[in-house]
């Protein structure tokens, strides 16, 4: 047994244990927000997509004085860019303190993400590496100027931790995700590194939904040298942890860095945890790339960059129920539907449509359907992930657990059925599952994962389940429906009600319907 199955397997949540072995200490909870005493900071707030329309002439003022007001990589760009990505979409103030709403969700609404961005050659920032502070909305240098690498010396490295990914030659700005494990940990014990890899795919589906749409492309490079990259980054990566590097390019310098590596085996796999390591640690770990296992490490296939599922789709012989997608295009006014995206607190128990869950799971899985391939997502590797789909009340199917083969754009009967209760008691007796007209669960098969990636598959399923759930989240919001994610669910339940086998494994569950 790998010790990402050992790890999934011991944070497994079930009837009988759940509660047990993690106390919240609700008096000290972690930090949102990182803060470098002294720093540098770019302050990005007279770009700021809301306030600069409330402060016109101080926002005009700061544009005269850019050398580059227009680019895509120019500071108003940038302020657009990591704002709709993962920055404060409102506040709630009360007796108890500040609460921040952020663009992405975030279980328990601990926010572990961190974006940092690596600068060369830029008109208006200096060579160097900085941190998005979502909090006072600034671009805040890591290090002293002269004490870190810059300039061609920080690129080079930053490839070099990448494998030579021709993207990260090429480029001239590189966002870099990382996990603080401590802020999910604090709620979630052990489980929060599932967590984490969630919560930052969300923000990933957030940035790779933008990019585009600010004339940039990307590739989600997942294979580095973990402790290469933290070091640029001032950090150590045991507690925050690597999750991808994201070139930032034009379409012609994206075009000719096509074919790098982007998702790579971890270290030779690691079969059980070092003494005295807990389970967080050890499969952070486990999950890493080293300098020196590099020659042992097999390379895996390119950018998956949203094509065709590779997973060999599951029932190809049941007969299934095309979906009609309208055209409809979710992605129109994102910024609005960022603003605008909250979790789903209730949901009132009403059905969908046929139409509105076509658009959704389109939108969702399929952009090719309406765009070119560079509006596709860039996943580290989809191919790993399905999709089941619990359907209570949507006009035109009918009720029972279905498999949803992307490829094909259809639903695959699995068995008949209400299953509300089944749900209802499988989501931690949360209403929103009881309540939903349609949950959507995403599985993969862990061994064949760990098989292709080692333990660092495991990293990928969740990333880029967040990233799918996100998209989903971003499609409900803009056709006026209700959504909100599950990270906490009975394991074992999951994979009986869908009837796979316990290789497989439950990675997130999204509930969708009516809004209450």
């Amino acid at each position: 047994m790998s010790l990402a199955q050992d790890y999934h397997e011991k944070t497994k949540y079930a009837p009988k244990s759940l509660g047990q072995g993690h106390e919240v200490d609700w008096e000290h909870p972690p930090l949102q927000f990182k803060h470098y005493a002294g720093a540098p900071a770019v302050n990005l707030l007279p770009y700021h997509p809301l306030e600069a329309q409330r402060q016109t002439g101080k926002a005009t003022e700061a544009l005269g004085k850019l050398a580059d007001q227009s680019s895509p990589l120019s500071l108003p760009n940038l302020s657009r860019l990591l704002y709709f990505t993962n920055g404060i979409t409102a506040i709630a103030r009360g007796e108890d303190g500040e609460h921040f709403f952020r663009a992405a969700p975030s279980a328990g609404a601990l926010y572990p993400t961190e974006l940092y961005l690596a600068v060369r050659d830029h008109p208006d920032l200096a060579d160097g590496v900085y941190n998005y502070n979502a909090r006072t909305h600034a671009l805040v240098e890591i290090m002293p100027r002269g004490f870190g690498p810059s300039g061609e010396e920080l690129f080079r490295k930053l490839s070099s931790a990448c494998l030579n990914h021709k993207a990260l030659r090429e480029c001239k700005m590189a966002l870099i995700a990382t996990a603080v494990y401590w802020r999910s940990a604090w709620r979630y014990g052990p489980r929060a590194f599932r967590r984490c890899m969630l919560d930052t795919g969300h923000v990933l589906g957030n940035f790779d939904a933008l990019a585009p749409q600010f004339g940039l492309c990307t590739f989600a490079v997942g294979g580095c040298v973990d402790e290469e990259v933290a070091e640029l980054l001032d950090i150590d990566h045991r507690k925050e942890g690597i999750v991808g590097v994201f070139p930032l390019l034009a379409k012609a310098a994206y075009e000719s860095a096509r074919g790098g590596v982007s998702a790579l085996a971890s270290s030779p796999l690691t079969l059980e945890s070092r003494a005295g390591e807990d389970l967080l640690s050890s499969i952070n770990e486990s999950t890493c790339i080293n300098r020196a296992d590099l020659a042992a490490i097999r390379s895996a296939a390119g950018v998956d960059a949203g094509a065709d599922f590779k997973v060999g789709e599951k029932y190809e012989f049941s007969g299934g129920l095309k979906l009609a997608p309208s055209g409809m295009d979710l992605s129109a006014d994102l910024e609005l539907t960022i603003l605008r995206r909250r979790s789903t607190r209730h949901l009132s128990g009403e059905g969908l449509n046929l139409r509105e869950l076509s658009d959704l799971l389109a939108f969702a899985y399929r952009p090719d359907l309406l765009a070119g391939e560079d509006a596709q997502p860039r996943y580290f590797d989809s191919g790993l992930l399905e999709t089941f789909l619990v359907v209570r009340d949507v006009t035109g199917v009918a009720p029972g657990v279905y498999y949803f083969a992307p490829r094909h754009m259809e639903l695959r009967p699995i068995k008949q059925g209400i299953f509300r209760e089944e749900v209802f008691h499988i989501a931690l007796g949360q209403e929103l599952a009881r309540d939903a007209a349609c949950v959507m669960i995403h599985t993969a098969d862990l061994v064949a994962a760990v098989a292709r990636y080692g333990n660092r598959a495991y990293r990928y399923l969740h990333l880029d389940a967040g990233h799918i759930g996100q998209r989903v989240n971003l499609g409900a919001i803009r056709s006026r429906l209700g959504v909100s994610g599950i990270g906490g669910f009975f394991d074992n339940e999951v994979n009986a009600l869908l009837g796979i086998p316990e290789r497989e494994l439950c990675v997130y569950i999204t509930c969708l319907g009516k809004p209450g």
